[in-house]
């Protein structure tokens, strides 16, 4: 982590303002944010907000993707966050996270906020610039945690991260083998889980397909499983696999019903491409894979 970062325990007055403003459409709230960037207001700022009593997050708002509050946090993909709440309300063994591209963390925190039988949060990123975050942020967590700094494929060797071209923000960042990379890369099976009830939440921008296959023992021996996969379609042009194609993956593991996010689909054709069965507004979304073989 930086030495030169200035940690917040609360939102500076003008970033709430600017906040306030742009949320609800009110006009200056641009001119307030350009004024703000060019007098470097945001610059090395990590604000800590609370999630819930005793549940934090460090944000750091000097990056442009992450100029957040706790509103944007409490609302962060709420479709996904819905469904995969309701995906484990019916059990009650104690629930195992995986969070594979975890970034800061925001994803296994609100889910452990939320659910109660959380027990276990194990989280993978590769990134130097979120991995001292990452700790930081579920240091707090009243449940077991491994932090790994490493990326998840069907492999187990080293990696870097590349950025692509239509993207140039951290989090669009993908895992390359690389014989003399600057990170580990594992496979969830080396792991070497017990089976239990399993929330694989996967974001590693084209990965997904080499991370299940690299998970296909975890999956296959798991009591209950849920998996989380997002599906965009630069990320499906660049690599050439069509999202549909990580589902039929799934598949071929064990039973899953899958459910688009955004619009409630749990019809999807596997046979056809992803997006052609998406509304044309609809630009990414996630799919919730959720296990149907056991009880």
């Amino acid at each position: 982590m930086a030495d030169d970062l200035v940690f917040l325990d609360q939102p500076p007055l003008l970033y709430s303002a600017m906040k306030f403003m742009m949320r609800r459409r009110i006009r200056g709230a641009w001119r307030l944010f350009e004024l703000l960037k060019r007098r470097e207001y945001f610059d090395r700022k990590v604000i800590r907000y609370e999630i819930e009593k005793g549940i934090h997050i460090h944000v750091p708002i000097y990056r442009p993707e992450r100029r957040w509050d706790r509103f944007d946090l409490l609302h962060y993909e709420p479709e996904l966050m819905n469904d995969l709440v309701k995906a484990v309300q019916d059990r009650d063994a104690p629930l195992t996270i995986i969070d594979c591209g975890a970034d800061l963390g925001l994803v296994s925190i609100l889910l452990s906020a939320r659910i109660d039988r959380v027990s276990r949060v194990i989280a993978f990123e590769p990134s130097d610039d979120e991995i001292s975050l990452l700790r930081k942020n579920l240091a707090e967590l009243r449940v077991q945690k491994q932090v790994f700094q490493a990326g998840v494929s069907d492999f187990n060797g080293r990696g870097e991260l590349r950025t692509p071209a239509y993207d140039s923000y951290h989090q669009a960042r993908y895992v390359e083998p690389a014989f003399d990379g600057g990170f580990q890369v594992m496979t969830l099976d080396s792991l070497g889980l017990p089976a239990t009830d399993l929330l694989i939440k996967i974001d590693v921008e084209g990965g997904e397909l080499a991370v299940i296959r690299g998970a296909k023992a975890t999956i296959s021996s798991a009591s209950h499983v849920i998996v989380a996969t997002e599906a965009h379609p630069l990320v499906a042009q660049r690599t050439g696999i069509d999202p549909v194609a990580v589902l039929k993956e799934l598949a071929a593991i064990r039973r899953f019903r899958f459910t688009v996010c955004e619009t409630g689909k749990s019809d999807l054709d596997l046979g056809k491409p992803f997006f052609e069965q998406m509304p044309d507004h609809l630009y990414n979304c996630n799919v919730v894979a959720v296990s149907v073989d056991q009880a």
